[in-house]
């Protein structure tokens, strides 16, 4: 029988955990290069991997180091009288790797609780393979799922872009599918903290739109409901980043909510104060601001970065609406910053029409942007009469053009493949 210590360099013998106490083996174990402790009840090692010695003399200290069924945490020899078959089940399922009499030499001893040791090395190194495999698979999956949804095509033809992808760029396709997945959720990210930029806008300028005297109820009843319905969007964008963000950027996201809960007490009040509103309005556009930004510190030079972009013309088209309708029902409210935002929102425009994604693909939503653009500058034109019904008119088919852009933006080949 070969030597443990002349084999298996000392440097290389795990340490051995013994319980309930050392076997009588120990002594020529530790002469062979062993080091060993002692614990009551076998569990994971806290220091880095071991072998578990479990010593039972008798029959009855079998019987009762057996009686529990929970997992040993570490490969284990058992010495021990033979077992019968339903003692060998339960120390098999408590993670027992091999059986060896009490008696048995030392050297022989060692040399199972190294093939124990290289037994679970291996077999631990199959699962983790396996579920490797298992999660390519997942991501292959996730992002089969996403092209298919974002572009219209049926399983195969996503597969065979994922493939061709990875091919073009000399790259694995899981790698290429995880790609894909983690840029549309940081796209959905950006585009969802962007639209709480928009909402506090928005919130302000419905909120101010139910003020306006000549609204006839139907009209009154509409405005509430579109009111309402805004409400709902930031308190389901704020669940939703925090699932896409997983407790990332989580000081941003809670001031973000922070910031929402204050615009949320103003929008409830019985006597509406539409300068509370509006300041509240602001402290979410700010704390959205910054969310937005440390997503597209994440984006960096990628086209996904494109949407912060895209998302903020929302944000400017609502504040414009809003400063419109804050002029015409808030006697004396301050309406210079008008002629700055228009200004603001075709500088940002014309930006976006220039982007690298601006192709041929985009051109009939844009068209529809050009549209909405011009009948909301006619509202905002109008000096007395009709000026509230159209700007509010005007807003609300730009804020819809704006949303059919982003959502081609978001299923654009370019923005999700990067």
């Amino acid at each position: 029988m070969p030597d443990t210590a002349a084999s298996t360099p000392l440097s290389s013998l795990p340490p051995l955990i013994c319980s309930p106490e050392p076997p009588p083996q120990m002594a020529a174990l530790q002469a062979l290069g062993w080091s060993a402790r002692t614990v009551s009840e076998l569990a994971p090692p806290a220091d880095g991997p071991a072998v578990g010695l479990l010593w039972c003399p008798d029959r009855t200290a079998l019987a009762q180091l057996l009686h529990s069924e929970r997992a040993f945490g570490l490969p284990v020899v058992l010495l021990s009288p033979p077992p019968e078959a339903a003692e060998r089940q339960t120390a098999l399922a408590r993670g027992a790797v091999q059986w060896l009499p009490a008696d048995v030499d030392a050297s022989v001893l060692g040399e199972a609780l190294l093939w124990a040791r290289d037994l679970t090395a291996q077999q631990q190194a199959r699962e983790l393979a396996a579920q490797a495999k298992l999660d390519e698979r997942k991501w292959t999956e996730r992002a089969k799922g996403l092209l298919m949804q974002a572009r219209g095509i049926d399983e195969a033809a996503a597969f065979a872009l994922l493939r061709n992808t990875a091919m073009q760029t000399q790259s694995k396709l899981p790698e290429v599918a995880r790609g894909v997945v983690h840029t549309s959720e940081l796209a959905e990210a950006l585009e969802r903290a962007g639209a709480q930029r928009m909402l506090s806008q928005r919130l302000v300028k419905l909120q101010a739109l139910r003020q306006w005297p000549k609204l006839t109820p139907p009209e009154r009843r509409e405005a509430q409901a579109l009111l309402d319905a805004s409400a709902e969007r930031v308190a389901a964008n704020l669940a939703r980043l925090a699932e896409l963000l997983r407790h990332d950027l989580a000081e941003e996201l809670s001031a973000v909510s922070a910031a929402w809960a204050q615009l949320d007490a103003a929008l409830a009040n019985r006597q509406p104060d539409l300068s509370r509103s509006d300041r509240a309005a602001q402290r979410l556009l700010e704390s959205s601001e910054t969310l937005v930004a440390r997503l597209s510190e994440r984006a960096g030079q990628r086209p996904v970065g494109l949407l912060a972009q895209v998302t903020r013309l929302r944000l400017l088209s609502q504040r414009l609406a809003k400063e419109g309708l804050l002029a015409q029902v808030m006697p004396g409210h301050d309406a210079s910053g008008l002629a700055a935002g228009l200004d603001e929102f075709i500088k940002a425009y014309d930006g976006v029409r220039a982007a690298p994604l601006a192709g041929p693909t985009l051109q009939p939503a844009f068209k529809d942007v050009d549209e909405a653009w011009l009948l909301l500058l006619r509202g905002l034109r109008v000096e007395q009469g009709d000026a509230v019904q159209r700007m509010h008119q005007g807003s609300e088919r730009l804020l819809q053009a704006l949303e059919a852009l982003i959502q081609a933006l978001q299923g654009s080949l370019q923005l999700i493949l990067g």
